[in-house]
C-alpha cells in the first residue's frame, strides 16, 4: 500500500492474492485501503481445470483436422499419382502402359483441379519418352555393328540388360528452374491449409472461452452480488437519515464512479417498479442475466423491514471477450504464422517428394529425346518417377558402356584393324547420341526450393527480437552515461550493419570456395551462439557484440543464398527469381517479427532468444540434410575478394543516382524508421511489444506481396525505374504523413507505405544496377559493382541511422520521422531527374 504509486494495487503470497484500493484524503496522504484477499490454492486449481479442458479439447481437434487433411489430400492427388504410378512401364516401352493423350485428367472433380497444372506436364512426358525410346533403339542397333558376338548375345537378352562397366567421374550442376512446379502446387494447396488452420483455430478460441466463461461466471456472480449488496446498503443508510428516495443527491455521480472503478458492470439502477436512479448502457434482456428467483428479486433494499426498491445491475457480456481481446489478436498473429510456414513445408515437401523427381524424368527424357544420352542422375528407387528416371539412366550407361566397347575392344573389324573409317564412324555416333568412354556425366539437380524453408527459418530467427529490440537495450546496463540515450540505444542497430557491410564483400568468394551448404552450417554456429548471448546479455556493451556477431551471419546466409538464385537462373528470368528469394527471405522476416512481439509479451523478452537459436539449428540441419554440396573450390586457393571499385562506380551518373536516390534512403527507411524508431514512438504512445509487432509485420508482408507483383509487372512491360521511382516517393509520403499527425493509426499507415514502397523498390534497385553493370559499367564487372552498391548503401545506412537516433534525441521522435521522410522523397527526386531524357526499357532489356 505504501509503495503503491495509484491508487489500486496488488500482491500476493504463497497463500493469498491481495487486491486493494487506497483512501486517500483531501491532502493526498493515504490513510488506509480496502483490502480483498483471494486464497492462491483456489485459483490454481480454477486454472488447472480450465487448462486440462483446452489441452483435451486441443489434441481431438488436432486429431480430427489432421484426419481431414489426410483425406482430403488423398482425394486431390489421387488422380495425378495414379497417372504417374504408370511412368516406369510408359519407360520401359511395355504396351500397355500408357499416360494419355490428356494425361488421363478430363473428368471433373479432384482431376480437374489439377487439370491445367499436371496436364501438360504428363503429356510433354509422354512425349519425351517415346522419343527416348525410340532415340536409343536407333542408337543401340547402330552401334550394335561394332559389338562382338559376345557382347551381341547379351544385346539380344534385353536392351536393358547393359551396364556401365564404371561410373562417371565428371559431375555437372543443373540450372535452377525459377517457375517452380512445387511452388504451383503448393500455392494450390496452401487456401486449402488456410482454411483448415483458421478453422481448427476458430474451434479451439470458441472452446477456450466456453471454458473460461463457464469458469468465471461464479466468481463474477459472486462479485455481482457483493457489488449490489453494497449499493443496497448505501441507499439504505441514506433512507435511514430521513431523505426520500426521489431525492438522494449525487447518487448518480456516486455509481457512475463505481462503474469506472468496476469495467465488467455495465448498468447499474435502483427501482421501485419504475426506474428511480440509473447509470451506463443497459444489456438487452435477452443478454442480461435473469434478475428474479421464484418470483423475489436478488437484490433488495430494505426499509423499516419491508422492501421497498430494488437493485438491478447488468454484466457486461463482453467483458471476458474484451479482456480477451489482446490473447485473439495473438491468436491470429500466430495462425497467420503458422499458415506461412505451412506453406514453406509444403513446398518443400512437394519438391522432395514428387516435383523433383518429375523435373529429373522430364529433364533425362527430353535429352534423349533430342538423341543426347551424355546425362546421368543420381536417384533413388522408392517411386514409379525414381524407378522411370533409371531405366534412361540405365540407356544411357548401356550406351556409352557398348560405344567404349566397340572403340576399345576386338566387336568392330573395321575398329580392329585400326580403320580409320570405323574410328570415323564411331567418332560419328559419339557426337550425336552424347557418347563418353567414361560413361555419362552425373548431372546434379539443384533447387532453390531445397534452401527455401532454411532460408524462411533463419530470417525469422534473425527477426524475432525486432519490435522490443530498442527497449531491450535500453533497459540494460548503460556503462557509458555520458552518450545519449537515443544514440546508445541505436549502437546494437549500427554494429549489426557494420557487420553485414564487412563481411559482405567477402560473401560471395567464400560462397563459391566453400559452396552454400558449407558455408551456411559454417554461419550458423555463431549465430546461434550469439542468439545465447543475448539471452545472457545484462549490458549494452555485450548487446552490442553479439548483434554485430548476429551481422556477421545473417551477411553471410542472405547474400550466400541470393548469389545462389542468381547464379543457377537463366538472365531472362532474373526479376521473377529475385522476386521470389525476396518473397521467402521478407515471409520469414515477416513471420519472425509478428511472432516475436507475441513471445516477448507472453514470455518475457529474454527468452525470445531462446526460440531465435532454435530456429537457426533447425535451418543447420535442413541445410545439412537437403542442400547439395556444389563446392568449387578449383585449384584448392581460397578465392579472394574482390575490393568494389567504390568511386569508379559513382563517377556512373546513373550508378550514382540509383545509390543515392533509391538505394541509401530505402535502406535509411528500413533500419532508422522500422528497426528504431517504430518501436520507440509506439512505446512512447503506450503500445506494448505485441502492438509493435502487429505494425511492423505489415511492412515485411507487403514487400512479400508486393515484390513479385512489382518483378511480374516489370516482366510484362512496365519500366523498372518507373516502378522504382513509384516506390520511393510512396515511401516519403507515408512517412511525411506519420510526422505530421503522431498517433498509433498515422504509424500503421506509414509502416505500411513504406512496406509497398519498398517492395517496388528492392527488386528493381538490384535489376537496375545488374543492368548499369553489364551495359554502362561492363569493364568494372557485375560482381564488384554489385559489392559497390551493397558497401555504399550499408554504409550510409549506419550514418543515417546514428543520425536520425541524434536528431531523435534533441528534437523527439516525430521530428527523426520528417528526416526519413525528407530523405526518400529528395532521393526520389534525384533518380527521377538521372532517367529524364533516356529511354525507359523495361526489365528484359534492363537485365538481359
Amino acid at each position: 500500500m505504501q509503495l503503491s504509486k495509484g491508487v489500486k494495487w496488488s500482491t500476493e503470497t504463497a497463500e493469498q492474492i491481495y487486491s486493494g484500493f487506497n483512501v486517500v484524503g483531501r491532502d493526498g496522504a493515504t490513510s488506509g485501503a480496502v483490502v480483498v484477499a483471494y486464497p492462491k490454492d483456489r485459483l490454481e486449481a480454477a486454472s488447472q481445470a480450465m487448462v486440462s479442458k483446452v489441452v483435451r479439447a486441443a489434441l481431438l481437434i488436432w486429431v480430427a483436422f489432421s484426419v481431414l487433411s489426410y483425406l482430403l489430400l488423398s482425394l486431390l492427388l489421387g488422380t495425378p499419382q495414379r497417372r504417374l504410378a504408370r511412368l516406369e512401364g510408359v519407360a520401359r516401352g511395355e504396351p500397355d502402359a500408357e499416360i494419355g493423350t490428356d494425361g488421363d485428367l478430363r473428368t471433373g472433380g479432384p482431376g480437374g483441379f489439377w487439370r491445367d497444372l499436371f496436364g501438360p506436364q504428363i503429356r510433354q512426358l509422354g512425349a519425351n519418352l517415346a522419343g527416348a525410346r525410340r532415340q536409343y533403339d536407333e542408337a543401340s542397333r547402330e552401334l550394335g555393328a561394332f559389338a562382338s558376338p559376345a557382347a551381341e548375345g547379351r544385346q539380344a537378352e534385353g536392351d536393358d540388360a547393359v551396364v556401365a562397366t564404371s561410373p562417371a567421374p565428371q559431375t555437372e550442376l543443373a540450372s535452377n528452374p525459377s517457375r517452380s512446379l512445387a511452388r504451383q502446387i503448393a500455392s494450390r494447396l496452401a487456401p486449402l491449409a488456410a482454411m483448415l488452420m483458421v478453422s481448427s483455430a476458430l474451434v479451439l478460441g470458441i472452446i477456450t472461452l466456453g471454458n473460461v466463461n463457464r469458469s468465471i461466471e461464479p466468481e463474477l456472480s459472486a462479485r455481482t452480488n457483493l457489488i449490489a449488496t453494497v449499493v443496497g446498503e448505501d441507499v439504505q443508510r441514506a433512507l435511514a437519515t430521513g431523505v426520500p428516495l426521489d431525492s438522494l443527491v449525487s447518487a448518480e455521480n456516486f455509481f457512475a464512479d463505481m462503474l469506472k472503478q468496476l469495467p465488467e458492470i455495465a448498468y447499474v439502477a435502483v427501482a421501485t417498479g419504475r426506474v428511480v436512479l440509473e447509470v451506463g448502457e443497459r444489456i438487452d434482456p435477452y443478454l442480461a442475466p435473469p434478475r428474479e428467483r421464484k418470483g423475489v428479486r436478488s437484490h433488495p433494499i430494505m426499509h423499516n423491514g419491508e422492501e421497498i426498491a430494488y437493485v438491478v445491475i447488468d454484466v457486461d457480456p463482453a467483458f471476458i471477450s474484451k479482456k480477451f481481446l489482446d490473447v485473439f489478436l495473438d491468436m491470429g498473429v500466430v495462425v497467420v504464422v503458422a499458415v506461412l510456414i505451412a506453406f514453406e513445408i509444403m513446398v518443400l515437401m512437394s519438391s522432395r517428394s514428387l516435383t523433383a523427381a518429375l523435373d529429373r524424368l522430364q529433364r533425362l527424357a527430353a535429352m534423349q529425346a533430342a538423341g543426347d544420352f551424355s546425362k546421368r542422375a543420381i536417384v533413388g528407387a522408392r517411386t514409379a518417377i525414381d524407378r522411370a528416371a533409371q531405366v534412361l539412366i540405365e540407356r544411357a550407361e548401356g550406351l556409352s558402356a557398348q560405344f567404349a566397347a566397340a572403340w576399345q575392344g576386338p566387336g568392330g573389324s573395321d575398329v580392329a584393324s585400326g580403320s580409320d573409317m570405323g574410328r570415323t564412324r564411331l567418332a560419328a555416333l559419339q557426337a550425336r547420341y552424347g557418347l563418353s568412354l567414361n560413361g555419362p556425366a552425373t548431372l546434379r539437380f539443384s533447387y532453390f526450393t531445397d534452401l527455401r524453408l532454411a532460408l524462411f527459418l533463419f530470417a525469422a530467427a534473425d527477426e524475432l527480437p525486432l519490435s522490443f529490440m530498442p527497449l531491450y537495450t535500453r533497459a540494460a546496463h548503460n556503462p557509458f552515461p555520458w552518450l545519449s540515450e537515443t544514440v546508445l540505444i541505436s549502437l546494437p542497430l549500427a554494429g549489426y550493419l557494420l557487420a553485414i557491410v564487412l563481411v559482405s564483400p567477402f560473401a560471395r568468394p567464400i560462397a563459391r570456395w566453400l559452396g552454400p551448404r558449407r558455408l551456411l552450417i559454417l554461419a550458423a554456429a555463431p549465430t546461434i551462439a550469439a542468439h545465447l548471448w543475448l539471452y545472457l546479455a545484462s549490458s549494452v556493451p555485450e548487446i552490442v557484440a553479439s548483434r554485430t556477431i548476429l551481422g556477421v551471419g545473417y551477411a553471410l546466409v542472405t547474400l550466400a543464398c541470393q548469389d545462389y538464385v542468381i547464379d543457377n537462373t537463366p538472365r531472362d528470368e532474373r526479376d521473377r527469381s529475385l522476386g521470389m528469394f525476396s518473397t521467402v527471405l521478407f515471409g520469414g522476416i515477416f513471420c519472425g517479427t509478428a511472432l516475436g512481439g507475441v513471445l516477448a509479451d507472453r514470455l518475457g523478452q529474454a527468452n525470445v532468444f531462446l526460440l531465435s537459436a532454435t530456429f537457426v539449428l533447425i535451418s543447420a540441419l535442413l541445410i545439412f540434410s537437403l542442400v547439395a554440396d556444389t563446392a568449387n573450390r578449383g585449384d584448392g586457393t581460397r578465392a579472394k575478394a574482390a575490393r568494389p571499385p567504390l568511386l569508379a562506380s559513382l563517377r556512373n551518373w546513373h550508378f550514382a543516382a540509383l545509390v543515392f536516390g533509391i538505394a541509401i534512403p530505402g535502406n535509411v527507411c528500413l533500419q532508422a524508421f522500422i528497426s528504431y524508431l517504430v518501436a520507440l514512438t509506439l512505446d512512447s504512445l503506450g503500445a506494448s511489444p505485441a502492438d509493435i509487432g502487429r505494425t511492423l509485420m505489415v511492412y515485411f508482408l507487403a514487400i512479400a506481396l508486393v515484390g513479385p507483383l512489382a518483378g511480374r509487372a516489370a516482366e510484362r512491360g512496365i519500366p523498372v525505374t518507373a516502378v522504382a521511382l513509384s516506390g520511393g516517393i510512396l515511401c516519403g509520403i507515408s512517412l511525411l504523413t506519420a510526422a505530421v499527425w503522431p498517433s498509433e493509426i498515422a504509424i500503421f499507415l506509414a509502416v505500411l507505405g513504406a512496406g509497398i514502397g519498398s517492395g517496388m523498390v528492392r527488386g528493381a534497385q538490384v535489376s537496375l544496377s545488374m543492368s548499369i553493370a553489364e551495359t554502362e559499367l561492363k569493364h568494372l564487372g557485375a560482381d564488384p559493382v554489385l559489392g559497390a552498391l551493397r558497401t555504399i548503401e550499408r554504409f550510409a545506412s549506419i550514418a543515417g541511422l546514428l543520425l536520425i537516433a541524434a536528431v531523435a534525441g534533441l528534437y523527439g521522435y516525430a521530428m527523426a520521422i520528417a528526416v526519413v521522410a525528407a530523405l526518400a522523397l529528395g532521393g526520389a527526386l534525384l533518380f527521377g531527374l538521372s532517367v529524364l531524357g533516356k529511354p525507359a526499357a523495361p526489365a528484359r532489356q534492363l537485365a538481359p
